[in-house]
């Protein structure tokens, strides 16, 4: 039998113990947040109205700001200059078209009609979920998986069009 090799063979045996205490346990940091927040809107409903003063229109500023250090990182060590090379990968980008377009809203379409059936306006937000992904967390995690940067970050600039527009 052979082995499994990594997909990215830069990728060295306990890679994860490398990892900062922070990024190995990203998800239990991401749940336990929604979780507070969820818990703080609950039983502080004065909270909730003050993050609404810190907005202008549909815009909140602490989101933003925080969105915008979390991208920054992982988008600094981008090579622009390679962005032409990844938008002439026609078939990639064709498939991460389909995925983003075609799959990702149908599976979201799926699971609000099996579990939201009587609530459209949840049902709605579901299927916008599936439409659009965190651009943001797109980033950080294709960096966490030392992935190819300047793909993923020429596939999100696709994708926030595609959003944009549609």
């Amino acid at each position: 039998m052979s082995s499994i090799q990594p997909a990215n063979e830069s990728v060295a045996p306990g890679t994860v113990r490398k990892l900062s205490f922070l990024d190995r346990y990203l998800s239990v940091w991401i749940i336990a947040v929604m979780i507070l927040g969820v818990l703080i809107g609950k039983f502080l409903p004065s909270v909730p109205r003050v993050w609404e003063r810190l907005s202008y229109g549909s815009v909140n500023f602490p989101l933003a700001i925080g969105l915008i250090l979390m991208m920054y990182p992982p988008l600094a060590r981008v090579k622009y200059e390679a962005l032409p090379v990844v938008f002439k990968n026609i078939p990639a980008l064709l498939f991460s078209l389909f995925q983003n377009w075609i799959i990702g809203p149908l599976l979201m379409f799926g699971l609000a009609v099996l579990f939201l059936g009587s609530h459209t306006g949840y049902m709605v937000g579901l299927i916008i979920v599936g439409l659009a992904r965190c651009i943001a967390m797109v980033i950080v995690w294709n960096d966490l998986a030392r992935g190819d940067r300047e793909f993923c970050a020429g596939l999100v600039a696709l994708n926030s069009i595609f959003q944009i527009l549609f």
